[in-house]
């Protein structure tokens, strides 16, 4: 085990600690290139890899762990907990990585943060590489065999059968695909296939969604002029049916709610050839900052950015827009790892108040005739139709104009939304509908 190896599980632990002790977000914390300096991309991938997988299993890491501890592990710190994590995860799911190997740089890893407790780390660690058949045995309790809250799971036993439950959980801990998005005012797919097959980049594009693709190397792509130069953007295919949804048309008064940082409004920018009056609204500075430099990379100067609260702001009058809402982000669970274990089940309400607010709002501002699509990234029901169904018993003067009109039948539910169930549709899970104002 050499010094680089110790290395990489210390920008492990540091992150992972940060993550669950001060409750920073891992997106964010993997976005700090401080964690990262003088580690090449094999090592930065392999961290990424491991705390992202311990994020997906960590409550089968703990049920194992537990079984393997003589104490009370609730009790147990959660510095030593993150250090089992490291090394079980690495027996359990890194066959690259033989079992001693885990051990010796799991003691290791301790021995750097806390000798006192080398000994311990160390009996439990041989013990998980003398019980191989007890790791692989499947958990009864689904919660914990799949990593995902109780509650959550409770909650989604009212909406779905156990094996659409399971297909859902399964969905959440495999790694997401990257989907790219060809930006057609900038090249066009024949170019952009033409860069990729020099590259020796195999591509899959989506069956009707024809812009958009996932390749066998991300990276390569990630880090091509493809995307310095603006020809790709990193976007799902799901937040592309929202858009189409809203059939944004040249010439067009368009509000872009709760817009950074920026992919849905770029591409309403896109679908319009750049001849439509955008107006950007978010809360958030940081966010707004990240996106203006986007449009500045892209030329992109019909996009005006408004820092605005929408639950209670006025904003300019429109003929057409998108709110797509903050909520509780249950349809994106498989890329955003760390939110399962962030929220609890009186955040769904509070989201769904909030959402209720934006609504509200932002409808007063819709010209006569105009439409407004709402979104979400949750596939929960009372951030989704409730909220839909509430507006229009409130507001006779909307109605909801049917999403087949305007995308695929298949993604569309008995109400005319448009709803994505990840396992069946292979994307985000997304809601959106789009609603008239008659008078």
């Amino acid at each position: 085990m050499n010094k680089t190896d110790i290395k990489l599980r210390l920008v492990i632990f540091n992150i992972l600690s940060k993550n669950e002790i001060k409750n920073k977000r891992i997106d964010y914390l993997l976005s700090d290139q401080s964690f990262f300096l003088c580690l090449d991309n094999n090592e930065i991938s392999f961290i990424h890899n491991i705390i992202y997988g311990i994020i997906r299993n960590k409550s089968k890491l703990d049920f194992f762990i537990s079984n393997f501890y003589d104490g009370n592990y609730k009790k147990l710190l959660i510095k030593y907990k993150i250090i089992l994590r490291i090394g079980l995860y690495q027996i359990l799911y890194v066959d690259s990585i033989p079992n001693y190997a885990s051990v010796n740089s799991t003691v290791n890893l301790v021995k750097a943060i806390d000798k006192s407790k080398s000994n311990l780390i160390n009996a439990i660690m041989r013990k998980f590489t003398l019980n191989n058949s007890f790791l692989h045995k499947p958990i009864d309790d689904i919660s914990i065999e799949y990593s995902h809250p109780k509650w959550l799971l409770d909650k989604w036993s009212n909406s779905w059968s156990k094996s659409e439950i399971i297909d859902i959980l399964r969905w959440n801990l495999l790694k997401p695909k990257v989907w790219f998005r060809v930006n057609s005012n900038k090249t066009s797919i024949s170019e952009v296939l033409n860069i990729l097959k020099e590259k020796k980049i195999t591509y899959i594009f989506h069956d009707t969604l024809r812009v958009f693709f996932y390749c066998s190397n991300t990276q390569g792509v990630l880090k091509s002029h493809l995307m310095t130069d603006g020809y790709l953007s990193v976007q799902d295919p799901g937040n592309g049916l929202v858009v189409r949804l809203l059939n944004p048309k040249k010439s067009q008064i368009i509000l872009d709610g709760c817009s950074a940082p920026g992919g849905k409004g770029i591409y309403i920018n896109e679908l319009t050839n750049g001849q439509a009056n955008i107006d950007s609204y978010d809360n958030s500075i940081a966010r707004l900052t990240k996106m203006k430099k986007r449009l500045e990379l892209l030329n992109i100067k019909n996009i005006k950015c408004h820092i605005k609260d929408l639950e209670k702001d006025k904003v300019k009058y429109f003929e057409n827009g998108l709110i797509d809402v903050p909520c509780t982000g249950t349809g994106v669970i498989s890329k955003r790892v760390d939110l399962k274990w962030r929220r609890k089940l009186s955040d769904i309400n509070e989201m769904a108040l909030m959402q209720k607010n934006i609504l509200s709002n932002i409808s007063e501002y819709l010209k006569v005739g105009g439409s407004i699509v709402y979104s979400t990234c949750s596939i929960e029901k009372e951030e989704n139709w409730d909220i839909i169904n509430n507006f229009l018993n409130s507001n006779n003067n909307f109605k909801l104009d049917r999403a087949e009109k305007y995308i695929p039948k298949r993604y569309v539910d008995k109400n005319g939304c448009l709803s994505i169930f990840p396992p069946k549709d292979n994307m985000d899970g997304i809601f959106a509908a789009r609603l008239t104002k008659n008078a």
